[in-house]
Parts: C-alpha cells; structure tokens; sequence
C-alpha cells in the first residue's frame, strides 16, 4: 500500500502558484494554509473548488498568522506534529511559494526535515525549484507539464468559462474551408495596396449590415456592393481568394462584389484577422487555443466577457486581441487601458498579451503599448506570426 501524499500549500492572492504542482503531483489530500486576508477575499473557497472538481480532497486550515515569525514558526510546528501524528508513514511536501515572505520562512523552517520536498513555483520559467533539503543537498527543478487548459487557466482568476466558438465542430469545419484565405491576407497584410484594400472591404461591408434593434446581432441588407473602380492587382487577387472560399461571388474585371451571408461577410470585416490567430497558434502546437471565449466574472455573474482568441501552453496564458480598422487618435488610449486591464484580469502575472493590427499602428498606439506591457503586431509582422508563437511556446520571446 503506498503513503498517503500530503501537499501544504500557502493561499496568496496568485492561485496558479498552489495549484499547478498539485495537478501535477496530484496528492490525496491538500491542506490550504488561509489567513483572514485570504479568507475575506474568499481566495481559499476559490482554490478548494477547484481541487475538489479535480477529484482532490481538500482541508481548510483558517486563522494562519501572516506576520510574527515566532507565531508562524509555532503555528507550522504545531501542524506537523498534527500530521506526523494522524499519518506517520505520509509523504508531505510543503509548496513554499505563497503566503507572506515571514510564512514561507516559517513554514519552511518548521518542515525541513519533515517534507520529503519542499518546493517553489517558478511560474515565469517554467519550472518547479526544490529547496535543499536536511542532507543539504539540491534537487534538480523539474519542468512543468501542461496542466491547465484554457477553461481551468480563467477558473483559477475568477472567470467562469461558457463556451468558445472554436469548440463547435460544424463550426471549425466551415473556418477550415477559409483558412487559406485567412493565410493569404495574414501573409500579404505587409503590402500598402492589400491594407487599402481592407479599408474598401470594410466600408462595404458596413454599408451590406445593419443591427438587429434590440439585439447584437447583425442582418444582411444589401448583399450587393461596388467600388468606385475595378480592382486589380493584388486587390483582384485578394478577391480570388475570397471567392474560393465561398465568401463572394466577383467577375474579374467587374467593380461588383455580393456577399453571401453575414458570416462571410463578418469573415471580410476583420474576423479573417481573428481566425487567422487561431489557425497560427493552434497550428503551431499550443496546448489549448480557443477562439471568441465567452463567460463572465465569478464576482459578477452578468456582464459576459468575450476575449478573441486564448491559447495555454505549460500553464501560461497568451491573450490575443485583433484590430483591422484602423486606429484613431480618439479611441488609442482606451483600446491600450482596455486591453491591459482585461488581460492582466485574466492572466494575472503569467503569460503574454498580444494586440494584433492590420494597420500600420500610430506612434502613440505603439507607445501606449509599452506603457501597458502589451506586445503591438503591426502589418509588416503578421506574416512572421507563426515565428513569433514558436518563440512564445518556448520561452524565447
């Protein structure tokens, strides 16, 4: 009969820490270490949740001291005598990643000796470090496994998962249809002409829809639309692609264009950008890459939430958000505040937000980039999309 595995973990305001080691060890029970701070914030109930759906028996140790070394040390002795007593022959490893800095000191000093390993969460490098234990000597860090998906990733922020576009099978097989379409534009944004030409493509798209009263849904109205002139080049082109793809029906040499539903004409307004992500990251070999993820705030429960496309990989989170129109002086502040608040909400202190633009970006937009630590995808890198995912999936970016 093998020992009952026993995991510590510290609660702190960052979940992903406690919880990515317990899925990856996946002990029989965990015993979660809640100051009062924790349990205002009903931090602890979030974490026991979510173990308890992953089939993890879980113990709230409530009123832990966060200041006083000699109260934490005392406290942690207490509870290893506690253990030693119920569970002689357990195996106990402390996670000394959350709490305090005081508790971690505490709690470590109380377990050397006792915790067959104690370890941190090395999240930004993925990777779990070990401290040395009573021989001294240091262990080697293991690297992380792919434990979250993307519904798992928000859960643990606080964000109750709904549904994803991406997830539909009759859905995914219409866009696999599109996808070279998608490549086409993504590979050739660079090209001034090609960016007129989506500007064009959007203003007849915006004259063939019109809202639903009522709704946020769209209607088709005037499927028929023209240009002020016949497209050629890489305009024709582009419209090639377009039909093949069963999106519009165009003659070459005509200034006429019909769009055949909504959809495909959502596709020309700027949704081929999204997809376009999608196919990138997903092609690329992320673990879990999700488009138009919908679902709202534990802490709200009305307003639903949309993000364009997620995608988790060794438990970090990459957010992307898309823009084909382009952006005016008026709306680059709160396109910048919007997207740093809503990605780092949902990410929290691990991975990456990406704004991805088929228009060449403003000196203020980029700027505003940098000051809310987003990364800005302009045109003349959307053909080195797939580059730049390789070099995030593995840690280079």
């Amino acid at each position: 009969m093998m020992a009952m595995k026993i995991h510590i973990a510290l609660v702190s305001a960052q979940i992903l820490p406690n919880l990515i080691p317990i899925l990856m060890e996946r002990p029989d029970r965990v015993l979660l270490m809640v100051t009062r701070e924790m349990a205002e914030r009903r931090l602890d109930r979030r974490l026991e949740k979510l173990l308890k759906e992953q089939g993890i028996g879980v113990e709230l140790c409530l009123d832990v001291p966060d200041a006083g070394l000699r109260e934490i040390k005392a406290y942690a002795d207490t509870l290893a005598d506690r253990l030693i007593e119920e569970q002689a022959d357990a195996e106990i490893v402390l996670n000394a990643t959350g709490g305090t800095k005081l508790m971690s000191l505490g709690f470590v000093e109380a377990f050397r000796g006792i915790a067959s390993h104690i370890l941190y969460t090395d999240t930004a490098h993925r990777r779990i470090e070990y401290l040395p234990n009573a021989q001294a000597s240091l262990p080697e860090p293991t690297p992380m496994g792919n434990v979250l998906d993307v519904p798992l990733y928000l859960a643990a922020q606080g964000f109750r998962f709904r549904r994803a576009a991406s997830d539909d099978v009759s859905w995914r097989e219409a866009v696999n249809q599109r996808k070279a379409t998608c490549k086409f534009l993504g590979k050739h944004i660079a090209d001034p002409n090609l960016q007129t030409f989506i500007g064009a493509m959007n203003r007849l798209v915006d004259r063939a829809l019109e809202n639903i009263p009522g709704t946020y849904e769209e209607r088709l109205v005037a499927p028929d639309q023209a240009f002020e002139t016949v497209p050629f080049g890489i305009w024709a082109k582009a419209l090639g692609e377009l039909m093949k793809a069963g999106l519009i029906t165009w003659q070459d040499g005509s200034p006429d264009v019909t769009f055949t539903s909504v959809e495909a004409a959502r596709f020309v307004r700027g949704g081929w950008l999204k997809e376009y992500a999608w196919h990138t990251v997903k092609d690329a070999g992320a673990f879990d890459t999700r488009l138009s993820v919908e679902g709202v705030w534990a802490d709200t429960q009305k307003t639903i939430n949309e993000f364009d496309v997620l995608a988790c990989h060794i438990n970090q989170l990459l957010f992307i958000e898309y823009k084909t129109p382009r952006i005016g002086p008026n709306n680059e502040n709160d396109i910048a505040y919007k997207l740093k608040s809503l990605s780092q909400d949902a990410r929290g202190l691990f991975g990456d937000t990406w704004l991805l633009s088929a228009r060449q970006p403003s000196e203020v937009l980029i700027e505003r980039a940098k000051q809310a630590r987003f990364r800005l995808i302009g045109p003349d890198e959307l053909a080195n999309l797939r580059e730049l995912v390789l070099d995030w999936l593995s840690g280079r970016d």
